[in-house]
């Protein structure tokens, strides 16, 4: 039996067919390799996504820990990093406070608490006996600053409305002032390096002319370095 030479049309319909399938195989291998991507870019660790190994590629976040689904920071355009954030921190103002209510003892005056610790030094309180009859008791307050930088530095503090008085701290020495009655004070310090504090408390006593008077102080101080 002879066979027939196949007519244009079929060879041209045979060459298509086996097109279409090399085509479809092709497809299915590259469907396959790129099934977990998106718009063809699949995505690295965390571990490995540094500037240079994340390029052109998707980012996966955190799989657990604190972190779980977040993106490292060094891979978002724009944001701080981790150092940079923590010297930002370290930077910008620092805010401390502290309260005391004391107990005056009769015709004494309490050791020194610490109210707040203002980084060049102590901002500290004690409350004193102004009243010499025994069994009466008049407290006032005393308050304390400490230089404990290492260095001298400028100090300014004034009560209520009053005018400032202005001097020079030596390290180790102890600036102290009196509170009596209720009034607010205001403590400033300039240290080298410009580092500075301002520190605002009220002072006010309770049960004058009793046998159980005492001190209350309270204060905030801003440190900026």
């Amino acid at each position: 039996m002879k066979l027939k030479r196949p007519s244009p049309a079929m060879v041209v319909a045979i060459a298509a067919l086996v097109m279409s399938m090399t085509g479809g195989a092709i497809a299915a291998v590259n469907f396959a390799n790129n099934a977990g991507a998106v718009d063809g870019k699949s995505a690295v660790k965390v571990t490995k996504a540094g500037k240079a190994g994340a390029a052109g590629k998707l980012v996966a976040t955190y799989p657990s820990g604190e972190k779980r689904g977040q993106l490292p920071l060094r891979i978002v355009a724009g944001a701080a990093s981790q150092n940079s954030v923590d010297n930002l921190s370290e930077s910008v103002a620092l805010g401390r406070n502290g309260a005391r209510t004391i107990a005056v003892v009769d015709n004494q005056t309490t050791a020194s608490e610490t109210l707040v610790d203002v980084g060049l030094g102590n901002l500290q309180v004690s409350c004193a006996d102004q009243q010499d009859n025994a069994g009466t008791e008049n407290a006032t307050t005393r308050i304390s600053i400490t230089n404990g930088s290492g260095a001298p530095f400028n100090l300014s503090r004034s009560l209520g409305n009053g005018a400032p008085t202005i001097t020079t701290l030596e390290n180790g020495t102890v600036h102290t002032f009196s509170v009596g009655q209720r009034n607010t004070f205001t403590v400033q310090l300039q240290g080298t390096g410009n580092q500075t504090v301002l520190a605002e408390g009220t002072a006010q006593q309770a049960g004058q002319g009793t046998a159980d008077s005492s001190c209350i102080v309270w204060a905030t101080a801003v440190l900026v370095d």
